[in-house]
């Protein structure tokens, strides 16, 4: 049995000070973030840390080869697309080595780049859905009126 999940506040950086070895492997990890300014996680440093990975969600940019490893175990990988050079590597040579995986989420930049990233990965996956970051900006904005709109009708104060 492995941990449930772990989403961590993201400012661009994913740092594993230690490791337990009595731990169960993590399956989830999320550390996407959709803000401008963000910057591309370190794939390997990820993928060595967490070397069971069912399901991750990141920002990927520049060598991504090292997600081959996680090829066995992952199941849901969501990325965000930092340029064209890592679609293309990522499309051509790291996602037909994914054997285990059944669903991908690809965030692009902006919602003129949905079209052309639907047509470039479609087929390479069972599932695959396309978004732009606004869209996951609007929905997790969207998600969070909704529970202040709850907590409200509700009686509850949804700030802390």
């Amino acid at each position: 049995p492995g941990l449930a999940s772990l989403q961590l506040p993201n400012n661009g950086a994913l740092r594993v000070p230690f490791t337990c070895s009595s731990m169960p492997p993590l399956l989830s990890l999320d550390i996407l973030c959709c803000k401008g300014g963000s910057a591309p996680q370190d794939v390997g440093a990820i993928v060595a840390a967490f070397p069971h990975l069912e399901e991750l969600a990141l920002h990927l940019g520049g060598d991504c080869s090292t997600l081959i490893r996680l090829q066995k175990s992952l199941r849901r990988l969501c990325v965000r697309l930092s340029d064209e050079l890592t679609a293309e590597e990522f499309a051509a040579r790291v996602l037909p080595r994914l054997s285990s995986l059944q669903r991908l989420d690809i965030i692009v930049p902006w919602q003129s780049d949905v079209r052309a990233a639907e047509l470039r990965f479609r087929g390479l996956v069972l599932s695959v859905v396309v978004r732009s970051c606004r869209d996951v900006r609007d929905a997790a904005n969207w998600g969070m009126l909704n529970v202040r709109s709850v907590c409200g009708w509700l009686g509850l104060s949804s700030e802390k």
